[in-house]
């Protein structure tokens, strides 16, 4: 039979154990409920989900450019394919199925503009002596109308400006105007997306390493009502979809690499002097800024 004292010491070993086990569960259960501890969990939540973003959008720019690269791929001709039974078909030459193609879009084209014209002779809207700009016919109280220098959907230099169509959607005109209204807020425009490292690294370049007056103007297409829509209007008049798309005067001078590439090679500044012009007051290279130390 155990002594007293082995008894007492059991005991007290057991009573112990349970204060060590009540003590240790309150603590983790407050450790969960403190701030610090759920704030800690929100932030490394924020980051898995940002990382994740960010991933998506990297795979969804990616599978973008391998698309434009087999677009590119798929417009060199073949040197196998014969147009001609026992004739191949070199690089600088083109099928002659194509040709046929081609001759037909431009009788098209031809057979539109005599009966555009045809019809604006009877209903009088060309005046006599009047030239068509760009394939847009001229209405009467625009002649002798010059370009204002002034970046516009139409004048961009990407494609020929064309007469709005009777059917035109009102959302499409919508689109227009708007786009219009950010294009003269400046003449270096940068159409972004706010988590795009992409953008942001154009944006750093253009921002924080020169002095440019106007400063350019930033349109984060994530955070605008029309923003798919505007994306869609800047491939049809820049031929480029991905962010970012910067524009100087309307033109595209490319994405984050190409403004990279600019930077590095020192081509940025004449760049944007050349297609500038006269809207640009002036555009320097920013002073370093002072590096900032940091007491260990």
């Amino acid at each position: 039979m155990p002594s007293q004292r082995r008894v007492k010491v059991f005991a007290l070993l057991a009573v112990l154990a349970v204060l060590s086990f009540i003590y240790l569960s309150s603590a983790a259960a407050s450790t969960r409920s403190s701030p610090f501890y759920t704030n800690t969990a929100s932030a490394l939540n924020t980051k898995h989900q940002e990382a994740l973003d960010l991933e998506n959008h990297q795979i969804i720019h990616e599978k973008e450019k391998a698309a434009e690269k087999e677009k590119e791929a798929a417009n060199i001709r073949d040197p196998d394919l014969a147009a001609v039974p026992g004739q191949k078909v070199g690089k600088d030459q083109k099928p002659f199925a194509v040709d046929v193609e081609e001759a037909a879009e431009k009788a098209q084209k031809v057979a539109d503009t005599v009966k555009e014209g045809a019809k604006d002779a009877v209903h009088g809207v060309v005046d006599a002596g009047d030239k068509s700009v760009a394939g847009r016919k001229m209405i009467k109280g625009e002649k002798g109308l010059k370009d204002d220098g002034v970046a516009k959907v139409g004048n961009t230099g990407a494609q020929p400006a064309q007469a709005a169509d009777a059917d035109e959607s009102e959302e499409e005109h919508k689109v227009e105007v708007e786009l219009n209204s950010i294009l003269k807020k400046s003449p270096i425009v940068i159409f972004s997306k706010s988590y795009c490292p992409y953008s942001k690294k154009a944006k750093a370049i253009l921002l924080e390493q020169y002095n440019i007056v106007p400063a350019p103007y930033v349109e984060e297409l994530d955070l605008h009502p029309l923003g798919p829509q505007l994306q869609a209007a800047l491939l049809k008049s820049t031929g480029r979809r991905t962010v970012p798309n910067v524009l100087i005067n309307g033109k595209s001078i490319g994405g984050g690499d190409d403004i990279a590439g600019l930077h590095q090679d020192d081509k940025l500044i004449q760049q944007i002097k050349e297609l500038g012009g006269k809207r640009i007051m002036e555009v320097s290279k920013a002073e370093p800024k002072a590096a900032v130390r940091f007491r260990s």
